[in-house]
């Protein structure tokens, strides 16, 4: 009866790491995880532990992220004069320093090649814990769906972060070309930020109308704060490895 058993769990073991084709044609919900209590098996609790590092490093990676976008603006005086000014821009319009916005993508480009590590190293983990899940016993009833959690983790965390990865990478360009004046760069950047191919051609940068006024205001404040951090765009792009 033993036996039967640990070959029923191995069974429904393997019948998680390979679902059939009526299961890949579901509809794909989103993926949650919460960290069960340890089986007192040291593989399997290492991957348990390993699931949950990764999926809350990607769920960070991913999240309470606000990307901002370099505008053309054209800055209205008083008497109705026109100049056109190329700015840093949050999702309202708002003037945001280009320095710190540099640096978040500096931040997003160098945490990128080691949680992409991870995710590949997590196929090793799967295995150890697959073969270590007849020796729970009566649990592996219960912790064999957990088997499930690393594919589903890379799934969910594989192609998001890659296009966060490669919109960092195209935006920190193109903010490091607008602090050298580079401003035909900045245009020419813009297809690759939107998640085009930059050799595709360009795409025209957000417009925005402000008063001298308001603008100025703003770009005191701007200017303080990229003062305060340092000119970090002289800091130098990794190369694209992944």
């Amino acid at each position: 009866m033993k036996k039967l058993s640990l070959i029923l769990i191995c069974l429904l073991a393997a019948g998680i790491m390979m679902p059939t084709e009526v299961n890949a044609q579901k509809k794909k919900k989103e993926f949650k995880w919460a960290l069960p209590e340890l089986t007192g098996d040291a593989s399997f609790d290492e991957y348990l532990l390993k699931c949950d590092t990764l999926y809350n490093n990607i769920k960070g990676y991913c999240n309470n992220i606000e990307f901002y976008e370099v505008a053309e603006i054209t800055v209205i005086d008083e008497n109705g004069e026109k100049d056109t000014q190329y700015q840093v821009v949050d999702k309202d319009g708002n003037l945001r320093s280009s320095n710190k916005a540099f640096q978040q993508n500096m931040d997003l480009i160098m945490a990128y090649p080691q949680i992409a590590l991870d995710m590949t190293g997590m196929a090793a983990y799967t295995t150890s814990a697959t073969a270590a899940l007849p020796g729970l016993g009566m649990k592996a009833l219960s912790y064999a769906k957990y088997l499930k959690a690393g594919p589903n983790i890379i799934s969910m965390g594989g192609s998001e972060m890659k296009k966060i990865y490669k919109k960092a990478r195209a935006q920190a360009k193109q903010i490091k070309a607008l602090k050298q004046g580079k401003i035909d760069e900045v245009k020419a950047l813009q297809a690759e930020v939107n998640g085009g191919d930059v050799n595709a051609g360009t795409a025209s940068l957000r417009a925005i109308e402000m008063n001298k006024a308001n603008y100025e205001e703003q770009f005191g404040k701007i200017t303080a704060e990229d003062n305060e951090i340092g000119n970090v765009t002289n800091n130098d792009i990794p190369e694209d490895t992944i």
